[in-house]
């Protein structure tokens, strides 16, 4: 299981290190995991956290991703939309 602290990003390891928001910005990907999961309206547990992360690593495409395309492709697989 995936398990990360708050405070430190550095936790996740695996196909995906960053998630591009624009051409300049980028986020961590335990920090697109948790705006997912609460943009999503679930709740941010270590469980759903790992669901997403083991999610990522079958994205479609090369890395690096872009947030949006991330997003469309999670809410396609999981029929899940913004609250």
């Amino acid at each position: 299981m995936m398990v990360w602290k708050s405070d430190d990003n550095k936790k996740y390891r695996g196909k995906i290190d960053r998630v591009f928001v624009s051409l300049t910005e980028y986020w961590e990907t335990e920090y697109f995991i948790d705006h997912y999961l609460k943009t999503r309206g679930c709740s941010v547990s270590d469980e759903n956290q790992s669901k997403v992360a083991h999610k990522l690593e079958d994205a479609p495409g090369k890395a690096p991703h872009k947030r949006d395309d991330l997003t469309a492709w999670l809410d396609k697989e999981w029929g899940l939309k913004a609250k």
